[in-house]
């Protein structure tokens, strides 16, 4: 009875392990193509792309303040890109535990990528990016 206990543990630990794996691919997939967004200089590229990536009601919180939905998070990225002419995001591999996300990322120009430094926190919603809270290494 032991060896059975021992077995129906292990069979739902792996399982648990190729599920949390499948979320992580997942999430990698949609933190490239969020990064992938806020590297792109046109404003006429993101409205195509933001129904793949996020959710509707998508919301961002920077130390500049927060935004929600597609048109106020277009504002967001203008305002980031505007401050930082030939700035570039280079992120890290997304950490992922329990369907919560962290990229620590650079943000710089390509002969200094890692000018500033940081990290996101991102939630995932019906296969979408569903929010994301933005911390800046102040060091």
């Amino acid at each position: 009875m032991r060896t059975l206990i021992v077995i129906a543990a292990m069979a739902a630990a792996t399982l648990a392990h190729g599920q949390q794996t499948d979320e992580v691919a997942v999430a990698q997939q949609l933190i490239n193509r969020h990064f992938e967004i806020w590297n792109d200089p046109d404003p006429r590229n993101w409205a195509a792309k933001f129904p793949a990536v996020y959710a509707e009601d998508f919301y961002v919180a920077d130390y500049g303040g927060a935004a929600a939905g597609y048109a106020d998070v277009a504002k967001l990225i203008q305002r980031v890109q505007g401050g930082h002419a030939g700035f570039v995001f280079t992120p890290e591999p997304v950490a992922w535990n329990h369907g919560v996300g962290r990229v620590t990322w650079g943000y710089g120009p390509r002969d200094n990528p890692n000018q500033v430094r940081g990290e996101d926190i991102f939630t995932i919603k019906n296969g979408k990016l569903a929010s994301a809270r933005v911390f800046i290494d102040k060091k």
